[in-house]
């Protein structure tokens, strides 16, 4: 993504037509982004755009050195992060059990997965998953967060984040199983 210069300044003068180019420019990025932690489009564009407000009121704190699209990214996931605290129905869906004692599960390759199904079907099975699991496992495996930094944002103990993380693994193993054998079933049907 490419943001010149000259529009991040007319966004810093509070010029609406330049904020709402950049909204369009950043729009799918962090779209994308809401998507892997909320279940529908409405949940997802409201904390695109309280996050996307982030960015415009803090245009003065953006370092040229750090790419822009980087930048965009860590606040946009601070912000679901943010919005995932205050929201208390999912804060009590939390489990406070202390799982230091729980050894991260061995890695799983989803490249075969990758080669049996779509990318949308794929997404649809990490949505499925229980809340925390998914906003967990989207934090470390898709956005690169180690374990300490989850569980920082969110609250909970670095062993927890782990357990999320392999039960989100766990669960997503028999979703590709169970579809695996249901392509099997159709296709020799």
């Amino acid at each position: 993504m490419v943001i010149e210069k000259s529009l991040l300044l007319d966004c810093r003068n509070n010029k609406r037509r330049a904020q709402f180019e950049l909204y369009h420019k950043c729009y799918g990025i962090l779209m994308s982004i809401c998507l892997r932690y909320h279940k529908n489009s409405e949940d997802a564009e409201e904390v695109l755009n309280m996050g996307f407000l982030k960015i415009v009121t803090k245009l003065d704190k953006y370092n040229e050195d750090v790419p822009f699209e980087a930048w965009i990214r860590r606040i946009m996931i601070n912000t679901v992060i943010d919005e995932f605290r205050k929201n208390k129905k999912s804060k009590a869906a939390i489990e406070y059990t202390d799982f230091d004692g729980v050894h991260e599960a061995r890695s799983v390759s989803f490249n075969d997965a990758d080669l049996m199904f779509e990318a949308e079907e794929l997404e649809n099975m990490i949505q499925s998953l229980p809340p925390v699991s998914q906003k967990v496992f989207n934090l470390h495996i898709i956005d690169g967060y180690s374990h300490k930094e989850i569980a920082e944002m969110m609250g909970i103990s670095v062993g927890t984040s782990k357990w999320h993380v392999s039960n989100a693994r766990k669960i997503l193993r028999g979703l590709i199983e169970k579809a695996k054998t249901a392509t099997k079933h159709y296709t020799t049907a």
